[in-house]
């Protein structure tokens, strides 16, 4: 079990230097393809908005100039992809190859960004997005696409430079179907962690026993790991969690994305949501 195909997203903003740095530390931990995917604006996709009442000779001068700020924003990622290839030494490839190595691969595309990664997503075997903000306050409706439509694990990091990245993992554990399809997601990361700590708030969802059996049973794929029970008191259940992540200095935070209702507009559990929003550090997520 290894990663070997990532999927992320170009934005030609400065930020994707940032959002590169921690995918270049993952192609090369697992000697993986980077497929980095642009989506540009259909041009026609203004129109519904703008079209009302307007000539003809207006809609064709409003679609040339959305396509010509969609082409300076493609020749910008097509500059940071190529710079970013060059400074770690990644090869660039057209097609898929079991033994290419540390490879990478520009995909630009028109159409809707999150109808495109629901459909690539699939395809990879783990998709990196950057953590959303405080301020945004939810997820982006790529993120839910990548998140909830591609039954692929989505690593969420944060816009900063990172030390380390996975070498003290800290696996957030409830008796879910989210979180254990997380941790199965995790293994080849926890494969390569130093450390590697099974917490666990508290409450009717777990006990001592069960984080137990559940750092036990890593030993399987060769990883020991250890459990750790905290109990909220006064805090929220994700405040106590990530109290324990942050004393226990993990660089990786593991756990399942957890849905409250079937409705898109509340996704997000109000844990899932609050460790994303404030983590600062890679969480990994599985739905």
């Amino acid at each position: 079990m290894t990663i070997r195909n990532i999927l992320t997203m170009l934005e030609g903003a400065n930020s994707d230097v940032v959002d590169l740095a921690a995918v270049g530390a993952l192609a090369k931990s697992f000697s993986a393809h980077v497929d980095l995917l642009h989506v540009r604006r259909d041009p026609r996709s203004v129109m519904p908005i703008v079209g009302e009442g307007m000539s003809a000779e207006l809609i064709d001068m409003v679609q040339t100039q959305v396509a010509s700020e969609e082409q300076v924003t493609a020749d910008r990622c097509r500059s940071v992809f190529d710079q970013w290839c060059a400074k770690e030494n990644v090869q660039q490839i057209a097609e898929p190859s079991a033994n290419a190595g540390r490879t990478a691969r520009l995909v630009d595309v028109t159409g809707d960004a999150a109808t495109v990664v629901a459909l690539l997503g699939k395809m990879a075997d783990l998709i990196v997005l950057p953590s959303p903000s405080l301020d945004q306050g939810r997820l982006s409706s790529v993120a839910e696409a990548a998140l909830y439509d591609t039954g692929r694990p989505v690593l969420f990091s944060p816009r900063e430079n990172l030390k380390t990245l996975g070498s003290r993992v800290a696996v957030f554990w409830n008796d879910t179907v989210e979180a254990s399809r997380a941790l199965q997601a995790a293994i080849p990361f926890l494969a390569n962690a130093d450390d590697v700590r099974i917490i666990a708030a508290n409450d009717d969802t777990a006990n001592t026993e069960m984080l137990t059996a559940v750092a036990a049973s890593l030993a399987w794929h060769g990883v020991r790991a250890s459990a750790h029970l905290v109990e909220p008191d006064s805090r929220s259940i994700a405040e106590a969690l990530l109290d324990s992540a942050w004393e226990f200095n993990a660089d990786m935070i593991v756990m399942g994305a957890f849905s409250h209702s079937r409705l898109r507009e509340i996704i997000l559990g109000g844990v899932t949501q609050h460790i994303l929003n404030v983590a600062g550090r890679p969480v990994l997520m599985m739905h």
